[in-house]
């Protein structure tokens, strides 16, 4: 009996110490379920904190670059290219120039932004055609990264940042204004050069000088100056026309040599192959209109098929 009362008494204890085990390790996994749920809560508020540090901040950055920016409105950038109290750069690729641009604006593309290529060549324009001390407004297609981006590369080529404007709202801006954005080139503030008919055609065959015809290929296939390129800007407000334009210049054109530049009558083709091979880079001194174009006497009279 006794030896019973000894068992049950031994497992008495046993069962009461496993009990005591059993609690033991339930407040232990509460405990640390507790201290885990704290630190996780702890992290994530500190998470939280953090990115909102970050947008913070992002936005901070965001407002100040901003700050550093100066505006102009369409209207006046309008204004501004016509009585050339500054210069008015487009920095759209010419795909969307080409559609409409500000009259007497200039052009140096920057678009594709991440094209590199494009750095070296505006910064080389800046340094002939920008640093007069004259303001800069530019035209990207929305007034923002296009010409953020053209405003630093402008800034490293040593132009004065406080000369340096966006057009604000940029090209979507300038469409809203009313006869903001043309493709007619003929009115241009260009100083149009001329040469007679008799020296153009005295000058036939030489290599010093280039001829360009940009009449209609039909008319141009019934007579036409000896050795002369050709494109047709009959049509020349459209931008196909003045596409076809910028690819032969750039393509087939020396611009360190004259172009002589034949049309109808001297007149709005001629000037707006001009308009369009400053775009492309060529002096506008070195580019003459044939006085009273394919109407000259001794131009026809040169004529061949």
């Amino acid at each position: 009996m006794k030896k019973t009362i000894v068992s049950l008494g031994a497992a008495l204890t046993l069962s009461m110490a496993v009990l005591a085990g059993c609690q033991s390790g339930t407040e232990e996994t509460t405990a640390a379920e507790t201290t885990a749920a704290e630190t996780t809560a702890a992290e994530t508020e500190e998470s939280t904190e953090a990115e909102a540090e970050e947008s913070e901040e992002s936005q901070a950055e965001e407002t100040e670059a901003a700050a550093e920016y100066q505006y102009v409105s369409p209207e006046d950038a309008v204004q501004a290219a016509q009585d050339g109290s500054a210069h008015v750069l487009d920095v759209r690729e010419w795909s969307a120039y080409v559609e409409g641009r500000v009259a007497n604006s200039l052009w140096c593309p920057i678009f594709p932004l991440d094209d590199e290529s494009l750095v070296e060549p505006m910064a080389a324009f800046a340094e002939t055609n920008l640093n007069d001390g004259q303001d800069i407004y530019l035209i990207c297609v929305s007034g923002q990264k296009g010409a953020q981006r053209a405003t630093g590369v402008l800034t490293d080529a040593g132009i004065d940042p406080s000369l340096i404007y966006t057009v604000e709202g940029g090209a979507t801006a300038l469409a809203e204004v009313d006869g903001a954005l043309t493709t007619n080139r003929a009115e241009e503030n260009i100083e149009w050069q001329y040469v007679s008919g008799t020296d153009a055609v005295a000058a036939l065959g030489s290599d010093e000088v280039q001829f360009l015809d940009v009449r209609d290929d039909e008319t141009y296939a019934a007579g036409h100056l000896d050795g002369s390129l050709q494109v047709n800007l009959q049509d020349f407000e459209t931008p196909e026309a003045q596409t076809a334009m910028y690819t032969l210049a750039t393509e087939e054109l020396d611009p360190s040599k004259p172009v002589y530049i034949l049309c109808y009558s001297g007149n709005n083709c001629a000037k707006t192959a001009i308009s369009v091979m400053k775009d492309a880079g060529f002096d506008v001194s070195n580019l003459f209109i044939i006085e009273n174009g394919a109407k000259d006497a001794d131009v026809q009279a040169a004529f061949v098929q």
